[in-house]
């Protein structure tokens, strides 16, 4: 049960976080679009959706429907039962701060890649379901 409640626990979290990253990227470039005439305000709005999606494209490749981003951290617990592995992360830049988060895995045969202890880099996948391990090395 209490495996349970720590693999469930931090997801939960994950989708009360991840909308709040993404609002906050939207408001920054809010303010540069609310003066002068309804031209400048579109040439403006413009200028801040091309500088958005390039800072996207540096941090994240977009597929069909899905997120990529790249991350580093320490592996802390592999759960092999519910396909999951608990990473101690840096910021997943332009996806998430530094946090513990348990994962979970595109292949159950990623599992036997890595031990609790190992420090890797990894790839991360945002669907609509949620943060899925794509791949993932020892650095």
């Amino acid at each position: 049960m209490k495996a349970i409640i720590a693999c469930v626990v931090p997801l939960l979290w994950l989708g009360v976080l991840h909308p709040a990253c993404a609002h906050r990227t939207a408001n920054q470039q809010v303010p540069a679009a609310q003066s002068g005439s309804a031209q400048d305000r579109a040439t403006a709005s413009g200028a801040a959706a091309g500088e958005q999606a390039a800072q996207a494209g540096s941090s994240a490749q977009t597929s069909a429907e899905a997120k990529v981003f790249s991350g580093e951290g320490v592996v802390e617990g592999i759960d092999k039962s519910g396909e999951m592995i608990q990473i101690n992360h840096g910021d997943i830049k332009g996806y998430m701060p530094a946090m513990s988060m348990p994962y979970r895995v595109k292949d159950r045969s990623m599992l036997d890649l890595v031990k609790p202890g190992d420090k890797v880099t990894f790839t991360l996948e945002d669907t609509s379901k949620g943060a899925v391990l794509i791949e993932i090395k020892k650095s």
